[in-house]
């Protein structure tokens, strides 16, 4: 018999799926419009680039050491609408809540916040790179609906997973952790 999925990972998964459909959908609408070619592979490639950057190439695209920094421009507004954000706390009080207790878990979910925030960077780069592309090809509206969405998806993500990792690091006592694998 399949197990049956908590409410809290099917609204997780839902929330996903809308942001990533909707922010995805200009981007893929370009390269079906204007086809895909040897622009779209060395976008892609440049891309993927980012995901083998060493790790202190992120500190330093970090915006800032100071968590206020990050919400006077809003991540606790963000946090409200992603996964395991606020409204998914609320609508399933709390259930099966990832709470970061020890300096151990900490240092775990650190990697999963550097997993996102890589992730993130990579699609940052294609979706600019793609809005280089409208602009020169002058499919203007699709560049600029292709900003917004970068911004939307990408530019908030980052800035979210770099407020918690200054969250997480408050609990292990260091500035900046070194992110190891295994």
């Amino acid at each position: 018999m399949p197990r049956k999925l908590p409410k809290r990972e099917i609204l997780n998964q839902l929330i996903n799926s809308f942001w990533t459909l909707i922010c995805f959908a200009p981007v893929v609408w370009f390269w079906i419009k204007h086809d895909i070619g040897r622009y779209f592979y060395l976008f892609l490639a440049l891309s993927l680039i980012i995901a083998i950057l060493p790790e202190r190439i992120f500190i330093a695209l970090s915006l800032s050491s100071r968590r206020r920094v990050y919400e006077k421009l809003g991540v606790k507004k963000i946090r409200r609408l992603v996964q395991n954000g606020t409204v998914v706390n609320a609508v399933t009080n709390g259930q099966k809540r990832l709470v970061v207790t020890g300096v151990f878990q900490a240092k775990q979910y650190l990697k999963t916040i550097a997993m996102y925030e890589r992730f993130h960077w990579v699609c940052f780069t294609f979706f600019l790179l793609t809005t280089i592309r409208c602009f020169c090809v002058s499919d203007i509206k699709l560049g600029l609906a292709i900003t917004a969405a970068n911004i939307l998806y990408n530019v908030c993500s980052i800035l979210l997973q770099q407020y918690n990792k200054l969250r997480i690091l408050k609990i292990t006592g260091h500035s900046v952790v070194r992110i190891t694998k295994g």
